[in-house]
């Protein structure tokens, strides 16, 4: 086998782009195909090509996007199919894509939380802020991404400070507590079981000892120590994951935040047990579809808590046109730190110069392949073939 190293000139410049699925094209079961775990994120930044070197994925229980530096859109495209459970024509149907100065207001938008299903959604920024360090670890990260993150936050702080946009506790962790609440008065229940202690899980876990202080909550968790730890500070009854079937059948609520891949929470487990009514706040779905099926048990998704509080919302709605002018203004000051940065130099930018020539080529092989991970969409520079055309989003 020979090595040949060839160095290579920018042949065109990279662009910054944003594809992605959210819960204004999807609903909560689509939206699951296109979810990336949390192993899959930490795998997925350890690829790299001369085509993708810079990104930063984003997913939320609202949205699936992919944010980075791309000879062309269909390189993100390719990324998200290899990531995600969806197919050609599923990604094709439903996903979004946006260029430039246009997925860098996406981008800040989301920051705002205007584009959240709950608008003001506080929890957008730290997720935001979790996917960026989770970048920059993984050294995926650049000084236009770190700057565009940090103006991210600019944006959510001074919404905080000068707008009501946020005021009062409206996220799916509090609208879950709340329907706990008004389940647990109207059936005289009291048994909670918190399944999955993430950020989700915790957050959910701290609302409910806040404001339903006569419920029985137990919690499971994979980690253990972590468990064992929130069970001594909560002075909870703990379960490990293994006797999670134990913990569920002994209650009458169940809270789903465990955030894998596939079901986790079958028919088998609530069968003659007193599970009245399941919170399931993963994405994907991981609660099995024979139990949401079930007549005897309610089930509620994602979706659902989250259009359970969009009726109180009438305050937040009314501060819009302020949170869209911090926007905008914060949105200005990037591109003008944009232009400030550009106008030091005539040549692009180091993470804007794409190199197809500076590759490993390996004798008999497929030279694209070895280019580009994602190198089996692109079709001899001309990749749009391989896609079907996408519908337009606006937000």
């Amino acid at each position: 086998m020979g090595i040949l190293i060839e160095p290579g000139k920018p042949d065109f410049v990279k662009k910054f782009y944003v594809v992605g699925v959210n819960f204004q094209k999807t609903d909560t079961q689509h939206r699951s195909k296109f979810s990336i775990t949390s192993t899959k994120n930490v795998e997925a930044y350890s690829q790299s090509s001369a085509c993708l070197e810079h990104f930063l994925i984003l997913s939320t229980c609202n949205r699936t996007e992919i944010y980075g530096f791309a000879p062309c859109e269909y390189v993100l495209l390719a990324f998200m199919k290899s990531l995600s459970g969806a197919t050609h024509t599923e990604i094709s149907a439903n996903a979004y894509i946006k260029e430039g100065d246009d997925a860098v207001k996406h981008l800040l938008t989301v920051a705002s939380g205007l584009d959240s299903q709950i608008p003001g959604d506080y929890e957008i920024i730290s997720q935001i802020r979790k996917a960026f360090q989770q970048a920059k670890i993984s050294g995926r990260s650049n000084g236009f991404i770190e700057r565009l993150v940090s103006q991210a936050n600019q944006i959510s702080k001074a919404i905080k400070n000068s707008t009501a946009f946020s005021d009062g506790t409206v996220s799916v962790s509090y609208a879950v507590t709340q329907q706990v609440k008004k389940v647990m008065e109207s059936n005289q229940l009291r048994k909670v079981c918190v399944v999955g202690l993430g950020e989700m899980g915790h957050n959910t876990l701290k609302y409910l000892l806040q404001h339903t202080p006569n419920a029985e909550i137990v919690v499971v968790n994979r980690d253990e120590k972590k468990l064992l730890e929130l069970a001594s500070v909560y002075k909870l009854r703990s379960f490990p994951f293994a006797q999670m079937q134990e913990a569920v059948r002994e209650s009458e609520i169940v809270i789903m935040a465990t955030a894998v891949p596939e079901p986790v929470l079958h028919l088998n487990h609530i069968v003659g047990s007193d599970v009245h009514t399941i919170f399931d706040l993963s994405m994907p779905r991981n609660v099995s579809s024979e139990v949401y099926q079930q007549s005897d048990v309610t089930v509620w998704d994602v979706d659902q808590i989250s259009a359970s509080v969009n009726t109180t919302l009438d305050k937040r709605l009314a501060e819009i046109p302020k949170v869209k002018a911090i926007v905008q203004e914060k949105t200005r000051e990037f591109f003008d730190w944009q232009e400030r940065r550009k106008s030091r130099t005539t040549i692009p930018l180091k993470y804007e110069q794409f190199l197809p020539n500076a590759i490993t080529f390996i004798e008999n092989s497929d030279t694209r392949q070895q280019a580009c991970f994602m190198a089996d969409q692109c079709c001899e520079g001309k990749p749009g073939k391989a896609w079907l055309p996408l519908q337009a989003y606006s937000a």
